[in-house]
């Protein structure tokens, strides 16, 4: 053979050898790469002392998200633009509490003291505060609703409902506890208590010593179940009845009768440093990625020195994430279009990392031709989905994982986590998830990686795949 055309011959198949294969293989041959207990090694790693619960803005957090970019940089993702070592930057408001006194409240049946059945609140402001108490239902503001009507609000303390009625259509923005503080603030509110309900009661954000503030905002404070009854049993009433009416739709706001006092000692840096985290598989397209994402932040450690694990919320859905790109990259193969998968902290102070990634880039952002979040995996039965009746694309994908044997369930549409973030961009997005507030261990020292079972997150990783699949074959 001429020596020329020898050459030739070498050299299309050294290019060819080191070409990485272009086809895209059937969902069948990654589902079977999935690793459960590497998924669950990821999240014991997570929810261990090392990270001392993962608070956005602490050491911890920073530490948590170096070992999720070295995870990335194993696996063999892209470090994507605007990121260096695949992490990326943002500042971040933090709110550390040293002292809080306590809610005394004196009405016309006599005194109580909530003692631990109430702490200092993220959002709060540092300070005294000693006034009459004026109940805002829920602190509703829209058209036809509008539970601050006719109320006298300046230099009160505010108490307020957590969450909104189901019965009434009120954007999920009007219920966060920095929106209900806000709205008190700019009527002249000179504290804040938000009462836990009974029909959802969540107790567990009574913990927290390091929180997200808001510059100026009153002093407020966080009240369990228990506390809310005992604030208005001083006042002569009975909260079950009130918030019975509230759940119902009823505007049950009025004055109190009652004197509270309550006191926060801390302090306001409104510069923290935070960290997001992202690796890309670069696919055929890079125009119109698709975006896999969870959060890693958690509550951190409390006053007493306390660890909130956060296995499931959420160390489950970055040990999710983390697991299928670990099947994908193992496949050798170019996806139809780019796939990212990001870490976002943040999430627990109000979607900070997911806001400031959207910030920093935003045509990237509103490139995405889909988002999936995954938060909270720990399921006997399969995963919920939510997602926007309208949105045509993510629903057929997920309908047709469920065909293809998927333990997945199609829920209404919820806010409350990062997918929001990108869903007011105009992409259609949705969230995985096990379980809401109602599960016991959400938002508490007893969410661990012991309790939490591999196989779950097994299911949950080749659920999530299929549904992947679907879309880059849609798209």
């Amino acid at each position: 053979m001429n020596r020329r055309w020898i050459v030739l011959v070498l050299l299309i198949v050294t290019v060819a050898g080191c070409r990485p294969r272009t086809t895209w293989p059937g969902v069948d041959k990654v589902v079977s790469a999935v690793d459960e207990q590497r998924a669950h090694d990821a999240v014991a790693e997570l929810a261990s002392p090392t990270y001392a619960g993962r608070r956005t803005g602490t050491p911890g957090e920073a530490q948590a998200a170096a070992w999720i970019a070295s995870q990335f940089k194993t696996i063999g993702l892209r470090e994507p633009p605007g990121f260096k070592e695949y992490l990326a930057t943002y500042e971040t408001p933090l709110y550390t509490v040293s002292s809080f006194t306590g809610i005394k409240a004196t009405g016309t049946r006599g005194e109580s003291f909530l003692g631990d059945r109430g702490m200092a609140m993220p959002y709060a402001g540092s300070g005294s505060v000693e006034a009459d108490a004026v109940l805002a239902g829920f602190g509703v503001q829209m058209s036809g609703y509008d539970e601050y009507a006719g109320l006298d609000v300046a230099g009160k303390v505010v108490v307020l409902l957590r969450y909104s009625a189901p019965t009434r259509s009120v954007p999920e923005s009007q219920t966060y506890l920095a929106a209900k503080v806000g709205r008190a603030a700019a009527h002249g509110a000179a504290g804040v208590l938000i009462l836990d309900m009974p029909s959802a009661p969540n107790p567990l954000d009574m913990h927290g010593q390091v929180v997200s503030a808001l510059p100026d905002a009153p002093a407020s404070a966080l009240t369990s179940l228990a506390g809310a009854r005992s604030l208005f049993w001083a006042a002569g009433l009975s909260f079950d009845d009130i918030a019975e009416q509230a759940w119902a739709g009823q505007i049950v706001s009025r004055d109190l009768n009652l004197k509270v006092s309550f006191g926060i000692t801390a302090s306001w840096k409104p510069d923290a440093t935070a960290f997001n985290v992202a690796g890309m598989l670069a696919g055929t397209d890079d125009t119109r990625p698709i975006m896999v994402c969870a959060h890693f932040d958690h509550l951190g450690t409390d006053r007493s020195g306390v660890m909130y694990p956060g296995a499931d919320d959420d160390a489950s859905g970055v040990a999710v994430m983390l697991e299928m790109a670990h099947a994908m990259v193992s496949l050798g193969a170019i996806p139809p279009v780019s796939i990212w998968f990001v870490a976002f902290s943040g999430e627990e102070e109000g979607l900070l990392g997911s806001a400031a990634f959207a910030a920093a880039a935003p045509e990237l952002a509103q490139s995405l031709s889909a988002v999936l979040d995954l938060d909270m995996m720990r399921s006997t039965s399969g995963l919920g989905v939510a997602i926007d009746p309208s949105d045509q694309t993510m629903m057929n994908a997920v309908a047709d994982a469920i065909r293809d044997g998927a333990s997945l369930a199609v829920i209404p549409w919820t806010g409350g986590s990062d997918h929001e973030t990108f869903s007011q961009l105009g992409v259609p997005s949705c969230m995985f998830s096990a379980h809401g507030r109602e599960a016991p261990w959400y938002h508490s020292t007893t969410d661990t990686a012991e309790d939490l079972p591999a196989a779950a997150l097994g299911t949950a990783t080749r659920d999530v795949l299929r549904v992947v699949w679907g879309l880059t074959g849609s798209l």
